[in-house]
């Protein structure tokens, strides 16, 4: 690697990235109310909306992300993320009904896109021996934004606006651009004999279908809690602000601590076995939520669930860099887009459930997802154990 810059300066470069990411994932939960009073919507109806936003441009993007990260590295894929969403931020600000803004928020997880499967290909890079550890530490810095971002809103609603909040997250959103920019990638990266038929067979690997089923369920869930479970306390619990957002960010945060976790206490432990005690104990979150008998059980539920899904992506990703050698961009790209599907259904589907009755019913779906995601990680322990031996 150049010695000019170091491996700790790109993997701040990708922590930048993770970070404006998290801001952008919780900007939507944290701020419904008041956009749907900007764009003289409902918050349900904006929620909906924004996330089949973002989550098909999260689903379509990748498949061609990825093969240009292959082919030219991280460095034009990142950096054109970062310019995107911080650009398209602006955009919001100024817009008033649905239809454009949903328009922008497209343009915004294209971005997120962007950063998403570079930074994640370039940190499996730079630490090949132990990607699942640095996957969980730097993934951390995606908990820091989307924690960071309630407690921003609820201070910036109480004395300013939307507009400034947006303002906000568009100046840091340019960070990572500059960041990478700067940076000097380690040789490697890129395949320098690109070939599709040779990423076309990577992609139909059994084991990559079953990676990215996994993802399908983690990230619908991940999402639904982070943009539904304030309004669920607000309808249940009659939850005011600041309160409600103090709850949201306490979610975020139990993500930060379960990545912390695993990368450190947990570190040891094969990604495949954290990731499967991961989902039986977010299954007895969820629950826990369903039954809880007032509010403040309600919320530590909350945060116990973030906490046991805060490995699941990092280590199934890690599990990945154990599993193949080659076409990383190619094969986490089809893995983040089945994510932006489950979030696109499962978010979209527990909003229409609020909408037309009450976002109970739409957690105890949330909860059944749960369990088959933990019946999916069951059976990828079973395959991924023989597949690790053989390599």
């Amino acid at each position: 690697m150049p010695k000019r810059i170091s491996r700790a300066y790109l993997t701040a470069a990708c922590c930048s990235g993770y970070f404006v990411m998290g801001l952008i994932m919780s900007l939507i939960g944290a701020a419904l109310d008041v956009f749907g009073h900007q764009l003289s919507s409902t918050p349900t109806a904006v929620g909906s909306a924004f996330f089949f936003a973002t989550g098909s441009a999260t689903f379509v993007l990748p498949f061609f992300l990825g093969p240009l990260i292959d082919r030219f590295g991280q460095k034009p894929v990142m950096a054109g993320g970062s310019i995107l969403c911080g650009v398209a931020m602006l955009f919001l600000s100024q817009v008033e009904s649905l239809l454009p803004a949903s328009i922008i928020m497209f343009f915004i997880g294209s971005g997120s896109a962007g950063m998403n499967v570079s930074a994640n290909t370039l940190i499996n890079h730079l630490y090949p021996e132990e990607s699942g550890r640095a996957l969980n530490l730097v993934n951390i810095f995606f908990g820091v934004g989307a924690f960071s971002l309630p407690l921003l809103a609820g201070w910036l609603f109480l004395h300013m606006g939307l507009y400034e909040l947006l303002l906000v997250v568009s100046c840091l959103s340019f960070i990572p651009a500059i960041m990478i920019v700067i940076g000097v990638l380690p040789p490697g990266v890129r395949v320098s004999k690109f070939s599709l038929r040779e990423a076309g067979q990577a992609l139909s690997d059994r084991l990559v279908f079953f990676f990215a089923l996994l993802i399908f369920f983690y990230v619908g869930l991940e999402a639904s809690l982070g943009i539904w479970s304030r309004l669920a306390m607000v309808e249940k619990w009659k939850v005011t602000n600041p309160q409600d957002q103090l709850i949201l960010a306490g979610y975020w945060a139990s993500l930060m601590i379960g990545r912390f976790l695993a990368g450190t206490v947990f570190r040891n432990l094969p990604s495949h076995r954290l990731v499967l005690l991961c989902t039986a104990g977010s299954c007895l979150g969820l629950a826990g939520f369903l039954l809880a008998p007032n509010m403040e059980a309600a919320s530590a539920a909350i945060w116990f669930s973030g906490l046991c899904f805060a490995p699941i992506f990092p280590s199934t990703l890690g599990s990945v860099g154990s599993c193949f050698k080659s076409y990383f961009g190619t094969i986490f790209s089809l893995i983040i887009a089945s994510g932006a599907v489950g979030s696109v259904i499962l978010s979209t589907t527990v909003g229409n459930l609020g909408s037309s009755g009450s976002l109970a019913e739409g957690f105890k779906l949330i909860f059944a997802v749960g369990l088959v995601m933990l019946a999916t990680q069951i059976a990828i322990t079973l395959k991924i154990r023989k597949r690790l031996e053989n390599i």
